[in-house]
């Protein structure tokens, strides 16, 4: 006689932060079409200013990296975006700061700061 062994992960401790840290530390949640995790924001911090153009960062990002001085260069945007400082809008042609792609390629390549906030 074969008995198969039902483990019910909301009951032990381990399988429940096994869980959650496989959900990116996001609880388990009802599963409804609707639901969405919510991804927290990152924390940024302007360290430095090694040169006129460029800004060393602080990009701590739960679940994805963290990057504790991360060189920005100061270039025109390419293309419309937001912000990742302040939320406002950058259109195609303002100045911003931009990670340096390095290789590998850094995952918060393409994000953006307005210019004139780091200049601030």
């Amino acid at each position: 006689m074969h008995r198969e062994l039902s483990i019910d992960p909301t009951r032990d401790g381990w399988l429940r932060t096994v869980s959650w840290l496989g959900n990116g530390g996001v609880a388990e949640a009802p599963r409804t079409a609707s639901f969405r995790p919510v991804k927290a924001a990152p924390t940024i911090h302007v360290l430095d200013r090694p040169t006129p153009r460029t800004a060393a960062v602080s990009w701590s990002d739960p679940g994805a990296c963290h990057y504790g001085y991360q060189i920005w260069d100061m270039v025109p945007s390419k293309r419309d975006g937001t912000c990742v400082l302040t939320g406002s809008a950058i259109r195609a042609g303002d100045m911003i700061y931009t990670p340096r792609v390095d290789e590998p390629s850094p995952i918060n390549a393409g994000e953006m700061i307005a210019a004139a906030f780091v200049d601030a």
